[in-house]
């Protein structure tokens, strides 16, 4: 049986339930024998029975004082030992975010303690700064109604992970590019590393370490690659210069109030990179195919069917189920708490010549939109097609794709297929390619351990 990816194995294990302060693995308890069932017609067995709370019951709507989060179970043992060396009278633990309405999911937190009031959150969060462990306040909110869901989704982007990591074990996969410190990087893959690795901002954001040669193995120094962007070529023949380690995770914001600054990345993993010769600037969204590959056809943004057409697409959109339950939900919660919902209806176009490629977006937001950070409303809708000479239409099937979040439509094998590139921002800072069936070719996501406001 092949060995399952790191991330994967541990974050399927976070989704799992594992919480408090023991090991996932750890043996329980053997239960008791069951209890006889009590005879037809006996009060208790007329008793409907009713599933006990879950555990994290006892920290909903509790203010948690953070000290570590991470998608990775079981990090945060120095923060911990931290923790202990104050002699503070913390209580701490473990707690899946998937669990809470107000924390972002897949996510395991370490909790030093947790208070029914804010203002005693703060006080012992003061008193952890004073003593020199960083910790943020953060409510928990009601319990998840829909957990499962949540923890689906995280296993779902668990195997995505995994998959893409695979994908990258090709050498022809397209290769997205980064900008750190005006240098220019090829993602290689994922790797084990024990050297140490040295800030290279001064928000020590970005965390880097050279590396001899590709611990991949698919790239020398000397080979040189093609580099493409959301609408074309952007520079041919970059040449290989190097090779490094980088982890560019995000952490939650109290890592950067730290003083001293932290001597250790707060989030994330390194991964391999090789060094370009060219420069990209650095919010580009570029990838890379070896030099000599064919290049893609690239779609123009901008450029689509007519006005009628695109009315005809915005009523198929309006006429979708989805279409009717959000904005049924989005009057619902904008009545209940006193505001006006706001629909928006909005196209994007691409065009190569006779072939278009429109996503038709529904936009419903109550207040300023701030679902991650607030209370309000904020949901969409897109419906994506592809309009062929001659008057074919077929449906993109990229499910639960944000049209906005498209920034290119392009061919890239010449099949008369097409790809999507999409770049998001949230929960994570992440570049694909998808395909037209909405399974993802490449990518590439910084991972992110805050877990909210």
């Amino acid at each position: 049986m092949a060995r399952l990816p790191r991330l994967l194995v541990l974050v399927l294990l976070a989704v799992s339930g594992c919480t408090e302060l023991r090991g996932c693995g750890a043996s329980e308890p053997a239960p008791a024998p069951a209890a006889p069932a009590p005879d037809a017609g006996t009060p208790e067995a007329s008793t409907p029975s009713v599933a006990p709370p879950p555990p994290e019951a006892r920290y909903a709507k509790k203010w948690l004082v953070i000290v570590h989060s991470s998608s990775t179970p079981g990090e945060g043992s120095g923060v911990l030992e931290a923790l202990k060396r104050t002699g503070l009278p913390a209580r701490p633990l473990r707690l899946s975010t998937n669990a809470f309405k107000e924390l972002r999911p897949c996510l395991e937190v370490v909790v030093a303690k947790v208070f029914e009031a804010r203002a005693e959150a703060e006080g012992f969060r003061e008193q952890l700064s004073q003593a020199g462990v960083v910790a943020y306040v953060k409510n928990a909110g009601p319990l998840e109604p829909e957990r499962e869901r949540k923890a689906a989704t995280c296993r779902a982007e668990a195997e995505a992970e995994a998959a893409r990591a695979g994908a990258l074990s090709r050498r022809m996969v397209p290769r997205f590019v980064e900008s750190h410190a005006g240098r220019t990087f090829m993602l290689l893959g994922e790797g084990t590393t024990s050297v140490a690795l040295e800030p290279v901002d001064v928000h020590r954001s970005v965390w880097m370490a050279p590396a001899e040669e590709d611990p991949t193995g698919l790239f020398t120094k000397g080979d040189t690659v093609d580099l493409y962007g959301a609408v074309g070529p952007v520079q041919a023949g970059c040449t290989v210069k190097g090779f490094a380690w980088i982890n560019r995770g995000v952490p939650h914001f109290g890592y950067f109030q730290q003083e001293p600054p932290p001597e250790a990345p707060g989030c994330g993993r390194p991964w391999a990179f090789a060094e370009l010769d060219c420069a990209v600037a650095p919010d580009a969204v570029a990838f890379a195919l070896p030099a000599g590959t064919k290049a893609p056809v690239f779609f123009a943004p901008g450029e689509g069917p007519p006005a009628e057409v695109l009315a005809a697409e915005e009523a198929a959109l309006r006429r979708s189920a989805r279409f009717t339950a959000l904005r049924s939900e989005g009057a619902v919660q904008a009545e209940q708490v006193q505001e006006r919902l706001s629909e928006e209806v909005k196209s994007f176009r691409y065009a190569s010549g006779a072939t278009h490629a429109v996503f038709t977006v529904a936009h419903f937001r109550t207040g300023e939109g701030s679902s991650v950070c607030g209370s309000d409303y904020n949901q969409q809708v897109t419906r994506a097609v592809v309009l062929e000479p001659g008057g074919g239409e077929r449906t993109l099937a990229a499910k639960e794709l944000a049209g906005e979040d498209v920034v290119g439509v392009l061919d890239l094998e010449g099949d008369g297929k097409m790809e999507l590139l999409v770049q998001e921002g949230w929960p994570s800072q992440a570049v694909r390619l998808l395909r037209e069936d909405g399974s993802e070719l490449a990518g590439a996501v910084v991972e992110n351990c805050d877990c909210g406001c």
